[in-house]
């Protein structure tokens, strides 16, 4: 098999570890598609560190301070996610929580798989709902006690976390030229607009109609007017290396 299919091949398969979990119920049942690698006790993050080892260029040249503020800005943001609605998913019987949960853990994974990448040590503390990160703390802390009111106010909450992660992501994209970094961010994000999607979504069965707070009118509406996105093993590149990616599944011209 030559290089270019086998890329090609890897890459379709880290999009779906990706995305797939990102649908518009947070659904993971794609996972199944992924090669057989051995996976730790979640049965997410392991496939998805391994796989996306397999398609960064592993350029092991040090992060400059904002990239790495960036990336541990986004490990403990995408922990904070997981941690806050896995504490809702104990409290509700709504699939959305547990299901984006499996998602974040993935998304937390790949962060963590450049923080290794650079040498970077990784931020989290091991403990669900503490934080080094003072800011996300506070985040947290007021969330989680908006989220035990009701139901309706976890899923906003859900909804405003994305909204922060596709701001914070916008931002620190256009910060760094790093291949590697803007491939992990840029999965992200659009695992992010999916799950926003998708919380928006459920809170309309609630009578609820979510106003964004962190993403412009314009923005957030052109998000949830969208349709919900899927891997297709056409990665974005932004040094123009997949340039004549179609987008539709079919690799690279």
């Amino acid at each position: 098999m030559n290089n270019r299919m086998t890329k090609f091949l890897i890459a379709f398969a880290l999009s779906f570890g990706f995305f797939a979990c990102d649908s518009e119920d947070g659904g993971t049942e794609a996972l199944a598609n992924l090669p057989l690698v051995e996976v730790s006790a979640d049965g997410y993050t392991d496939i998805i560190t391994a796989n996306l080892k397999t398609v960064l260029s592993m350029d092991t040249t040090v992060a400059d301070e904002s990239e790495q503020e960036g990336l541990l800005l986004m490990r403990e943001e995408e922990l904070l996610a997981h941690d806050t609605y896995s504490l809702f998913a104990d409290l509700y019987d709504v699939r959305i929580f547990s299901n984006i949960t499996r998602s974040e853990s993935t998304h937390a994974a790949a962060v963590l798989t450049l923080l290794d990448l650079f040498g970077i040590e990784d931020p989290a503390t091991g403990i669900a709902g503490e934080y080094n990160n003072e800011t996300l703390q506070t985040l947290y802390d007021e969330l989680s006690e908006k989220g035990k009111l009701s139901v309706e106010e976890a899923l906003k909450a859900g909804a405003f976390i994305e909204e922060v992660d596709i701001k914070d992501l916008e931002d620190l994209m256009a910060e760094t030229e790093n291949e590697d970094i803007l491939l992990v961010y840029d999965n992200l994000q659009r695992g992010s607009r999916n799950h926003l999607r998708a919380f928006v979504r459920v809170l309309s069965t609630y009578g609820v109609d979510y106003e964004p707070t962190v993403l412009s009118d314009d923005h957030f509406n052109e998000i949830i007017n969208s349709d919900t996105e899927r891997g297709n093993g056409c990665l974005n590149d932004y040094q123009n290396k997949y340039r004549n990616c179609k987008g539709n599944g079919n690799g690279w011209n």
